[in-house]
C-alpha cells in the first residue's frame, strides 16, 4: 500500500474519531476531560491531513511539513496525556503542556531541524516517549480501580507505542552506524506508518470505552447509593449482604451486624429544621466511613437509621467497634450553627450458622431496640432467649 493511501486512510479515521469525540463532548460535558481527547482528534486529523495532501503530489512549505506536522503528532499526545491527568483529577496545572506544543513548533524550524530527518525524529520521538511513559505512571496505580480495565487498555495501548517508536529509533540509529541494510528502510517506514494508524484506533477505543465506562459507573452508582449520604443504599442490600453471608459461611467465619439509630432525631429537625437533619445524617454517615475496614459495608437502612456489616468480626470485636463508633460519634460536635452533640444506639448481632442475613438483621434490630428502652446511647448485643 502506497504512502498516499495510507495517510489518506489515517485522516479518514481521525475526522470518524474526531467526529465521534466532539459528538460525545457534548452529549457528556460533565466529563470535561474529553474537551482534551477531542483536541487530540483534532491533532491527529490535521497532521493526516496535510501528510495526504504532501503525499498526493502538492508541495508544502517546511514550515507545514514537517515542522507543523510533527509537531501535531506530538501534541495529540500532549493532549491525550493532558486528558488522562484531568480524568484522573491530578494536582497541578495543564498549562505547561500548552506551552510545550509551542516551543516544540518552533525547535521544528530551526536549522538543526530542518539539516536531517533523524535530527527531527530524535527531537519529537523522545517526548512522545515521555509522555506515554508518563500517562501509564498515572494509570498504574488506579488498575485495580472500578474503571481498572479501561485503564489497563489504555495502558497496553501506550505500551505498544513505545515499543514502535523505541524499535523505529533504534533502527534509524543503527542505520546511521551502517550496522543494518538500508534497503529495507522503505519497509520499516512503512511499519510504522501502519502501526501509528494502529495506536490511533486503539487510543479512540480506549477513549470511548472510558466515557461508556464511566456513564455506567455512573449510573450504578445512582441506583445503588443513597443520595444524601452517598451511602448503600437498601435496594442493594439482597445482592450485597447474601453474596457477604455466603462468603462467611464458606470461610466459616463469624458475620456481625451493627443497626445504628440517632437519638431523638424528630428533635433536631423540630428545633433546627429538615436541612439540620440532612446535615446530621451526613455527619453520621462520614463518621461511621471512616471507622470501617475497606471490606466492611454501611448501609443507610431507613430514616436515620445505618447498618453496618462486619465481615470476619466476632461479636466481641464488634461491641468494640459500635462503642468506638458511638463515642466518637457522642464527641464530634456537628455545628448547628452552635455545637450539638448527637449521641446514636446501636444493636449488635453476629453468627456463623444463619442461612439467611435478614435472620441477622432482625436479631440486631431486636438488641437496637432494646438498646433504646435501656436508655439510648448505648449498645448491646442480641441475646438469644
Amino acid at each position: 500500500m502506497d504512502l498516499f493511501t495510507l495517510t489518506v486512510i489515517n485522516a479518514f479515521i481521525a475526522l470518524v474519531a474526531t467526529g465521534v469525540l466532539a459528538f460525545q463532548e457534548q452529549a457528556d460535558r460533565q466529563f470535561r476531560y474529553q474537551r482534551y481527547f477531542l483536541l487530540a482528534g483534532i491533532c491527529m486529523l490535521l497532521n493526516a491531513s496535510i501528510s495526504a495532501i504532501h503525499y498526493g503530489g502538492i508541495a508544502l512549505p517546511y514550515w507545514l511539513l514537517p515542522a507543523l506536522s510533527n509537531s501535531l503528532s506530538v501534541g495529540a499526545n500532549i493532549a491525550l496525556a493532558a486528558g488522562i491527568h484531568r480524568h484522573l483529577q491530578k494536582p497541578g496545572k495543564r498549562f505547561g503542556l500548552l506551552l510545550l506544543f509551542v516551543v516544540l513548533f518552533l525547535l521544528n524550524l530551526t536549522d538543526f531541524a530542518r539539516s536531517d530527518i533523524n535530527h527531527r525524529f530524535y527531537l519529537n520521538i523522545p517526548i512522545v516517549l515521555l509522555l506515554n511513559f508518563w500517562c501509564i505512571y498515572m494509570l498504574w496505580p488506579h488498575r485495580k480501580a472500578e474503571l481498572g480495565k479501561v485503564y489497563l487498555a489504555f495502558i497496553a495501548t501506550f505500551g505498544f507505542n513505545i515499543i514502535q517508536f523505541a524499535g523505529r529509533s533504534a533502527y534509524m540509529a543503527l542505520e546511521q552506524q551502517q550496522l543494518v541494510s538500508t534497503s529495507i528502510a522503505p519497509l520499516v517506514h512503512n511499519i510504522g506508518f501502519f502501526a501509528l494508524t494502529a495506536f490511533a484506533i486503539l487510543v479512540f477505543c480506549c477513549i470511548i470505552l472510558l466515557s461508556h465506562s464511566q456513564q455506567r459507573l455512573m449510573l450504578q452508582q445512582l441506583s445503588e447509593r443513597d443520595a444524601l449520604t452517598g451511602l448503600l443504599n437498601r435496594r442493594t442490600m439482597d445482592i450485597r449482604l447474601s453474596a457477604e453471608l455466603s462468603r462467611s459461611q464458606r470461610q466459616q467465619k463469624t458475620l456481625s451486624f451493627l443497626l445504628l439509630d440517632a437519638d431523638h432525631f424528630k428533635q433536631i429537625n423540630d428545633n433546627f429544621g429538615h436541612a439540620a437533619g440532612d446535615l446530621a445524617l451526613q455527619h453520621i454517615a462520614k463518621l461511621a466511613d471512616q471507622q470501617l475496614r475497606d471490606y466492611d459495608l454501611l448501609f443507610r437502612y431507613g430514616g436515620e437509621e445505618f447498618l453496618l456489616c462486619l465481615p470476619d468480626t466476632d461479636a466481641q470485636t464488634a461491641i468494640h467497634i459500635a462503642d468506638r463508633l458511638r463515642q466518637i460519634i457522642n464527641s464530634s460536635p456537628l455545628f448547628l450553627p452552635q455545637p450539638y452533640f448527637l449521641t446514636v444506639s446501636i444493636g449488635v448481632a453476629s453468627s456463623q450458622h444463619l442461612d439467611n442475613w435478614k435472620t441477622l438483621l432482625q436479631q440486631a434490630d431486636e438488641a437496637l431496640y432494646q438498646a433504646k428502652r435501656m436508655g439510648r446511647n448505648q449498645v448491646t448485643l442480641y441475646q438469644a432467649a
